[in-house]
């Protein structure tokens, strides 16, 4: 614990900018530990029209336990000509995240890498970077030759390939019999035998063998093995890409139109608005950069930055993305073969039968987590609609809402104020912080003659309330009833910012039937290869049950169970049955 308090205030001096230069730091930075990630995902080989899913652990490779440096992950889908098909930005918790990609058939058959990786990660080289092999299919296009064999030899197995025993690091997988018929009920028991394991983090998935060679998934025990492989970190004359201590990073500089404006200790307001809003305040550096932590969780597309104070005096630009450099990614070669054409038409088939009925069989979202007002529970709030309306939101305030006012300042300026909360009562010092839908609200002149028919709720703080290093008497915060007054605000002194969201998590639906009654769900075919996908393991007791229910796709399937204890034991386990 000591040596992470550490960690955050080194960090917290350096935190205006996401990516620093030069020598000075270097004994500081060479304390923060190296981290490497292993993405769990469900098949290496997957036909246009399918999912892949995926899990990701970040682990220390001090001591070689699940991470809690990184709160974000990414992983990335590339292929041969080194594109990016895919980029997800994954919230961890606990060193851990779970995220999902439906394969297009707009993607040409081919070999393609998965990526995985944290900010922090980019500092050591690609080679760190997690990297799995993944062939795809698209049996719609006509051009194969990507994927063609020219001859047959050694493509064709019939999956006999050895097991991991079923006790791996005290883990047992059993099933309640070998062989099931179609749509029946497995019943899978973890039996734990390490009270070790008891606490940690495990995914699970069943899924369906596939009958050729495809590319060798890596294993929890893999990326464990690698911890011991230190890499160093770049030397100082080259960029260091900061880690994301607390949540995603946005960064960026600010530049003065005239020579006699200073860049240093600028003010900058970022905005995410919408319903659970976020507001930050940052100070610019002597260089004028400055960074923002995004920690809460959002749904909107973009975020909006200005300079506070002296807005119209000053350029923002953000700092772009530091670059991967993938040219020394070597591809698996799978291929296919004529031979393999019955195999090809029937799993298609198949997808589109499962995808024609995936209406009745969604993925959820989890919701999200509600987020208090950052102000507080202590405040007034006026909803509209039970008072008497008036035309503008001047005359609201004056005839409606209590202990704030409106004060002309000149000819055309008006700005909010809000009474302290205890006497003296005496002429405030501070403006409040006005907000409009998450919107921070620079020029309050904007909103005296807005249409208060617009507004739907008025909540107003009287405390004093520091965002940053700047002090506000009070907070007025203004709802609409849509919502949206941030959508036609035009100022040019505010930048929109496109935001790369973080992927939400969802809970994957599982098919369950109510033993042979026949109901609607008899109906409706069932050609799944994927009978199970769970991301979130607990094995707390020392018999975990999981049930779940076969399809009418026969064959052999395997359980895969792979993760890390929170003492950093690596754990991966597989069992098969068969389906007739």
């Amino acid at each position: 614990m000591t040596r992470v308090i550490v960690l955050l205030i080194f960090m917290a001096s350096l935190f205006v900018q996401q990516t620093i230069y030069g020598q000075s730091s270097d004994n500081a930075y060479q304390s923060i530990p190296e981290e490497r990630v292993f993405v769990h995902h469900n098949t290496a080989f997957l036909f246009t029209g399918e999912y892949l899913y995926y899990k990701v652990y970040c682990l220390d490779s001090k001591s070689k336990k699940l991470s809690n440096l990184s709160k974000m992950g990414y992983v990335e889908l590339v292929n041969e000509k080194k594109n990016v098909i895919f980029r997800h930005k994954i919230k961890l918790e606990k060193g851990q995240g779970q995220g999902d990609f439906f394969i297009p058939v707009s993607l040409p058959s081919g070999n393609y890498k998965l990526i995985g990786y944290t900010q922090w990660m980019k500092n050591f080289g690609v080679s760190v970077f997690y990297q799995g092999d993944i062939a795809i299919v698209n049996p719609y296009q006509g051009d194969q030759k990507a994927v063609l064999a020219d001859t047959i030899s050694g493509l064709v197995t019939s999956n006999k390939e050895s097991l991991i025993p079923k006790n791996t690091t005290g883990l047992e997988l059993v099933t309640n019999k070998n062989a099931f018929n179609k749509r029946e009920q497995v019943s899978l028991l973890i039996k734990r035998k390490n009270g070790m394991l008891s606490n940690g983090s495990y995914s699970l998935s069943v899924r369906k063998l596939d009958t050729i060679v495809i590319p060798k998934k890596n294993t929890a025990l893999d990326t464990y093995q690698e911890l011991s492989n230190n890499v160093s970190l770049k030397d100082g004359s080259g960029a260091i890409v900061l880690p994301e201590l607390r949540g995603e990073l946005i960064c960026g500089s600010i530049t003065a139109k005239e020579a006699n404006h200073s860049v240093e200790n600028q003010k900058i307001g970022f905005s995410v608005p919408g319903q659970d809003y976020d507001i930050k305040v940052t100070t610019t550096d002597k260089d004028g950069n400055f960074c923002f932590n995004l920690d809460k969780q959002y749904a909107e597309d973009n975020g909006y930055i200005q300079v506070l104070g002296n807005e119209k005096q000053y350029d923002i630009k953000l700092q772009p993305a530091t670059s991967l450099d993938y040219k020394d990614l070597k591809f698996d070669r799978f291929q296919i073969t004529k031979e393999m054409k019955d195999m090809i038409v029937k799993r298609s088939v198949y997808n589109q039968i499962r995808n024609r009925y995936f209406s009745v069989k969604p993925d959820t979202l989890y919701p999200a987590k509600e987020i208090a007002p950052f102000y507080g529970s202590d405040v007034d709030v006026y909803d509209l609609d039970a008072y008497t309306r008036f035309p503008t939101i001047r005359e609201t305030f004056v005839e409606v809402v209590e202990n704030v006012w409106i004060k002309k300042i000149n000819d055309e300026k008006y700005v909010f104020q809000v009474r302290y909360k205890h006497p003296p009562y005496n002429e405030p010092e501070h403006l409040p912080l006005v907000i409009m839908d998450g919107m921070l609200i620079q020029d309050h002149t904007d909103l005296v003659e807005l249409d208060a028919r617009r507004v739907k709720r008025i909540s107003v703080s009287r405390d004093k309330h520091y965002l940053g290093s700047l002090l506000f008497q009070g907070i007025v915060d203004i709802e609409t009833e849509k919502g949206d007054y941030y959508q036609s605000m035009s100022k040019s002194y505010i930048q929109k910012v496109p935001l790369f969201k973080p992927l939400q998590k969802k809970k994957y639906f599982q098919q369950a039937y109510n033993n042979g009654v026949q109901d609607s769900r008899t109906r409706i075919p069932d050609f799944r290869n994927q009978l199970l996908w769970h991301p979130e393991i607990a094995l707390q007791e020392e018999e975990t049950k999981i049930d779940f229910f076969t399809s009418n796709n026969t064959g052999t399937f395997e359980v895969v169970l792979e993760g890390y204890s929170d003492q950093g034991i690596p754990v991966s386990v597989r069992e098969r049955f068969t389906v007739q």
